[in-house]
């Protein structure tokens, strides 16, 4: 069986360094993909070799937060960071670009295996380690009330909303 190499090629490059797709004049809009290996940041950041990726429609717990639960503390912040690095870590990640943020990064859903495949974003909130963002989508609101639902991850006790955690709240003793 023989193969095209330069179409190899370029595939493996796309997939080693990411891939960046527009439209060409006269063709149908093509999303914009970034696919790679990531660094995972936090929760619901990943950076593909400077290109940082904030996770689309979710909203995952800042990495020095702290919850409550059985009347002590634990770190839920780096067990979100935790959650998102052991998911994503083994797999290639391809994220599917919603939008650009003010701050140079884009917000994307992002899929393990490739698109149309696990939807990491959707997986953080449903294991309790982020919330919807019902600001940016309604996608992720079913899977936010079944996390609750089953005490999962950081609704298994007390916590700081991330937005009001970065505004300078915190847990009371």
């Amino acid at each position: 069986m023989g193969y095209n190499w330069k179409t190899v090629a370029s595939w493996a490059v796309g997939l080693t360094l990411g891939v960046s797709v527009a439209a060409l004049p006269g063709t149908a809009a093509v999303a914009e993909e970034i696919v790679g290996k990531p660094r995972v940041v936090d929760g619901d950041t990943l950076d593909f070799s400077g290109r940082v990726v904030r996770l689309f429609g979710i909203d995952a717990l800042e990495i020095d937060q702290a919850c409550g639960a059985d009347g002590r503390y634990w770190a839920c912040g780096k067990e979100a960071h935790w959650a998102a690095l052991n998911r994503a870590s083994p797999h290639w990640v391809t994220c599917v670009v919603r939008a650009r943020l003010d701050d140079g990064s884009m917000a994307a859903v992002c899929y393990l295996a490739g698109a149309g495949q696990v939807d990491l974003n959707a997986w953080l909130v449903g294991q309790g380690w982020a919330f919807a963002d019902r600001d940016a989508t309604d996608d992720y609101v079913a899977a936010e009330d079944a996390a609750r639902r089953a005490g999962r991850g950081l609704w298994r006790g007390t916590f700081v909303t991330p937005w009001d955690w970065r505004a300078g709240r915190r847990l009371s003793p």
